[in-house]
């Protein structure tokens, strides 16, 4: 097993690079810090543990392995349905899409080309090799191009022409879905199309299968494939024998197999000149092709916004009795503070360096201050342990022509050095949820500014660390009376904090309430009571309504009456 995994590796390496060199293929895996989260729920379904999936060469390999399957079949049921083959294509992609790319990469020094795929992947691999180029960096330049893309879609091969067959993000010519029937209905489709073109080339032109020879058609099929060459546990082989073998096919079938997935454009040329034989009889009109396609692809993108904002509600639950420390990359510079993107979750935010009355709060160890400089931060920032307050300083933002220049400078008149932040640094932040319990939705987690680059004095856990509002209150109660005597502090109370130290409590506990029954109401022609629930009334008031009793007279005279006409 370990010799044929490492025949099958091998070959994917070979397959891989082919399709990066000759077809364009992009790479946007992102390694160790993969987009894709995993969760891990308690007893009670709430997340515990999250990690992003880290990908593996065996999963490249196995990827390989699937592509050059699907591809093959996409070439096979395309040549038998020209018309009505099930293929997913992945459309190119128009430049103006990557401006946000473009202005990552220029920040970086890096001149960008997204005239072709060919030349965007080349954009990125010039990219990884630069000086500014990390494992945080490089998931940023990837989710960019990520996102940029479009989305691939399932399509009938009668409503494109042959250009618009290709697939972008893989680099082939024709692609489809064919190895996960057992999770994709599209699958299910190309297996029927697949068995309908075997079915047509075991059938001589001029011999026509009947409705008779169905059922011994399937063993004629089976009866008829090769033996397989992979050891059996019911079959004794001899290793031995076999071992020198293998050692001289190996390089012949990663060539011959590499030259299988990959043909020149010639030779398919040539191919569909010599007028292959079409084949009439489909398992479906391109018309049902066409309805399919169109269902699928609306389900696939309502499967993936669902996906995403799962994704983003299990993250909140998760922040709101966690907090993680992780890298993150700025991507803006803002008035008030960064815009950054957090590789390890897939998720972009800001992280405010000043409040809305423009008092800067940050860590005093970044402008090389003690750790009790400034004083107590303020609610929004209390999550941030070793954030504190600096009412004199200032956040400004500095912008010039070029991009590459614009930076962002804090400074306090309490020490001489200046903090400042530029497009593509790495930073150190921490997510939490720090107002969960006191909204009325779940709010995204919040991220705080820890240091720049990586601190590995912090770790990232998953201790329980949850920050309720009364444990806001208590931090913030505390850190108030000790700058009670702060008189900076005290003048810049706002509006806000007046009304919300107003205790508004209701009246209505003070009110007794009573119930208030009217006579009981007899029915007419039935041997029973019905007594009517009055009005809930107030303390002292009384109901002005005057009707009451002219109504239970009014009633009484015609009842009275009726009773005299019979």
């Amino acid at each position: 097993l370990k010799q044929d995994l490492q025949i099958l590796t091998r070959l994917a390496r070979k397959l891989r690079k082919d399709r990066e060199e000759i077809g364009g293929a992009v790479d946007l895996s992102s390694g160790d810090l993969g987009s894709e989260l995993k969760f891990v729920l308690d007893d009670q379904g709430q997340p515990m543990r999250v990690s992003a999936k880290k990908e593996m060469e065996i999963h490249h390999t196995i990827a390989e392995m699937m592509i050059m399957a699907n591809q093959s079949v996409a070439n096979k049921i395309y040549e038998s349905f020209p018309a009505s083959s099930l293929l997913r294509i992945h459309q190119t992609v128009q430049e103006d899409r990557f401006e946000d790319l473009k202005s990552a990469l220029k920040a970086g020094g890096i001149s960008f080309d997204g005239s072709s795929n060919m030349a965007l992947a080349r954009s990125l691999e010039k990219a990884k090799n630069t000086e500014r180029s990390s494992s945080v960096v490089n998931s940023l330049w990837q989710s960019l191009a990520t996102r940029a893309m479009s989305e691939a879609k399932y399509i009938c091969t009668g409503d494109k022409t042959s250009a618009d067959l290709t697939h972008y993000g893989l680099g082939i010519e024709k692609y489809t879905h064919f190895t996960s029937p057992i999770r994709r209905y599209a699958d299910v489709v190309v297996h029927k199309q697949l068995l309908a073109t075997l079915d047509f080339e075991r059938t001589p032109k001029d011999v026509s299968v009947t409705d008779t020879q169905e059922t011994s058609r399937a063993q004629t099929y089976l009866g008829s494939l090769p033996e397989s060459n992979v050891m059996s546990i019911q079959r004794k082989t001899n290793e031995s024998d076999q071992d020198d073998d293998n050692k001289d096919l190996v390089d012949s079938v990663i060539t011959e197999a590499s030259e299988m997935a990959l043909d020149s454009k010639e030779e398919r040329t040539l191919a569909s000149d010599q007028s292959p034989r079409v084949n009439t009889s489909s398992p479906y009109t391109a018309t049902s092709v066409t309805n399919i396609c169109d269902r699928l692809n609306s389900q696939n993108r309502k499967s993936k916004l669902s996906s995403f904002e799962c994704q983003r509600l299990f993250l909140s639950l998760y922040f709101r009795d966690n907090t993680e420390v992780t890298q993150a990359v700025v991507t803006g510079l803002k008035q008030n503070g960064l815009l950054v993107y957090v590789p390890h979750f897939d998720m972009k935010g800001p992280v405010f360096l000043c409040d809305m009355d423009r008092n800067v709060q940050i860590n005093p160890g970044l402008l090389d201050l003690p750790a009790d400089a400034g004083s107590p931060c303020t609610r929004g920032f209390v999550a941030a342990k070793e954030c504190r307050m600096f009412p004199s300083g200032s956040c400004t933002l500095y912008e010039s022509a070029d991009e590459n220049d614009d930076k962002l400078v804090i400074t306090v008149p309490e020490s001489n050095k200046e903090c400042i932040f530029r497009v593509l640094d790495v930073v150190t932040v921490q997510l939490s949820c720090d107002t969960f319990d006191t909204s009325a939705r779940i709010p995204p987690p919040r991220l705080h500014l820890i240091s720049k680059g990586y601190d590995n004095s912090y770790r990232r856990t998953n201790s329980q660390t949850k920050v309720s509002s009364k444990m806001l209150e208590t931090i913030v109660n505390e850190k108030v009376s000790e700058s009670a005597n702060d008189s900076r502090q005290n003048e810049r109370v706002s509006l806000y904090s007046i009304l919300s130290s107003i205790e508004i409590r209701p009246v209505l506990q003070e009110v007794a309430f009573r119930w208030q029954h009217p006579l009981s109401k007899e029915v007419v022609g039935i041997e029973r009571v019905e007594t009517i629930r009055g009005r809930v009334v107030f303390g002292g008031y009384s109901n002005p309504d005057t009707l009451v009793n002219a109504q239970s007279s009014a009633a009484a005279a015609a009842a009275e009456e009726a009773a005299k006409r019979r």
